[in-house]
């Protein structure tokens, strides 16, 4: 269940400066606060021993509190799949990768052009994602933007539900999150879902340290029912954060840390998962940067605080600030995914996004699927055991010989050995007799494949029956 690295984990901080960022993150919570904008959350931090200013929603949150809080998240969190396989558990250094969740705009897999998306591109994502060996959970990628606004996470979920048996993060974008609950209760049946939590939810604090009332009461329904949340901060160094990394980063800890305070009140022993998408603002360019090396830092960094509080860890990689998918989106994919897995972090997403999180590429998450493959390679390290170290083999070959015939090569070659499916390692003739096709051709037309041949086990008619009057009645209900 997940690759657990045997390589030396990434870190950024020595144990005094962990210590000094805890402390520096306690004291903002305490003595600067945070906005809290949601009365019955208010109320619950208020009878916990907050400091709380009803005028101003300020709450001061006394270390203690925030301390109790991540003693009572829980250190292993179950996310189901529809299909039991599929199931990962968050401890640990387990690395799980998934899809990025939420892009406005997609690059069209069949003539290349930027387009909206619609409610089919987040089914094909999904099928994508569901096909993909080393997708171990499934996001939207692109948001439906072909249906009323105020109930499209809904249609998100249920074309999600429909073409994966992975389990699923779901983005808040705001719709009461009770509907996200029925519809996936529907799915693995009425009082299963605690059990088989099927559905993990990705929500955001406002930074610079604000937790919005919609959010929070959804945070609180997951919450309520025991349900896995990612409440992560997405501040910006220079913007809206501290233009140091070490002050963002503090910041971040704060937005996130009093999201699990809130989460804990709701319900004690909530699961919740931790970790901060922090960057820089492209001072030129005025962006949030997908591919700066502040950003991956930063990762690291989270990471490390994770693990030190003994909490699941949420992080970001395999994606690119470049616009289309080219040489830049494949080198800022590789490196980010390689510097999340190597941090330790438990749940890496966003494979498959470009223009800093703004556009889609199937492509690309296509590709990021064979990256992650490599980079499980190199993290799962070296046997040294006696048969690997083959002095043996070593003298049947003897000084000159070679090792091809060896029952030895044949045994332990696929194991020992990582082989590429997109990235090419043949001779040159061979690669021009086959069309001498660019990684962008070759990586397009497995992707075009996958979604030729490929569905899940389809839901029973039922469950389709109901899903689509769960998201019919949410359209009717909101719209008037």
């Amino acid at each position: 269940m997940g690759l657990v690295p045997k390589i030396g984990i990434f870190k950024v901080f020595s144990r005094g400066e962990l210590y000094d960022i805890h402390a520096a993150t306690l004291e903002v919570l305490e003595r600067i606060g945070v906005i809290v904008e949601e009365e019955s959350a208010l109320k619950k931090l208020s009878d916990a021993g907050a400091n709380v200013d009803l005028k101003t929603k300020v709450v001061k949150i006394p270390r203690h509190l925030v301390e109790e809080s991540i003693k009572k998240a829980p250190r292993s969190v179950l996310l189901a799949g529809r299909n039991r396989k599929y199931d990962i558990k968050l401890e640990g250094k387990r690395v799980y990768f998934g899809l990025g969740g939420g892009a406005v705009y997609l690059i069209d897999l069949e003539n290349g052009q930027l387009r909206r998306p619609t409610k089919k591109d987040v089914g094909d994502a999904a099928r994508l994602g569901d096909a993909l060996a080393n997708v171990d959970f499934v996001m939207s990628l692109v948001c439906s933007m072909d249906v009323p606004q105020p109930v499209m996470g809904l249609h998100d979920l249920d074309a999600m539900l429909r073409n994966t048996e992975k389990p699923i993060v779901v983005l808040d974008y705001g719709v009461d999150a009770a509907y996200y609950v029925k519809m996936a209760s529907a799915v693995v049946g009425e009082g299963n879902l605690q059990r088989r939590p099927v559905l993990c939810m990705y929500s955001e604090p406002i930074s610079p340290l604000k937790h919005g009332r919609t959010y929070v009461r959804n945070i609180m329904t997951f919450a309520k029912h025991k349900l896995p949340v990612v409440y992560i901060p997405s501040p910006m160094c220079g913007a809206t954060a501290p233009v140091t990394v070490a002050g963002g980063i503090i910041q971040a800890n704060a937005e996130t840390l009093s999201g699990n305070v809130i989460m804990q009140l709701t319900n004690e022993k909530s699961p919740f998962i931790y970790g901060a998408d922090m960057t820089i603002m492209d001072m030129r360019t005025g962006v949030f940067s997908y591919g700066a090396p502040e950003w991956m830092l930063a990762n690291i960094a989270m990471a490390q605080l994770g693990r030190h509080y003994g909490m699941p860890i949420w992080s970001t990689g395999g994606c690119s600030d470049s616009k289309i998918f080219d040489s830049q989106a494949a080198l800022e994919a590789a490196l980010t995914l390689f510097v999340a897995a190597a941090s330790g972090a438990n749940l890496i997403h966003d494979f498959g996004f470009l223009d800093f999180g703004m556009t889609g590429s199937l492509e690309l998450a296509t590709l990021c699927d064979e990256l992650a493959s490599l980079i499980e390679r190199v993290l799962r390290g070296i046997d040294v055991t006696d048969i690997t170290i083959a002095l043996e083999q070593m003298e049947k070959a003897g000084p000159g010989g070679h090792f091809l015939t060896q029952r030895h090569t044949l045994q332990l070659y696929k194991k020992e050995h990582w082989f590429p499916g997109l990235l090419d390692r043949r001779r040159r003739a061979d690669w021009t007799l086959d069309g001498s096709k660019k990684l962008v051709q070759r990586t397009r037309e497995k992707t075009r494949k996958i979604l030729e041949v490929h569905g899940p086990a389809p839901l029973p008619g039922a469950t389709e029956k109901e899903l689509d009057n769960l998201v019919k009645g949410a359209e009717k209900a909101l719209s008037t």
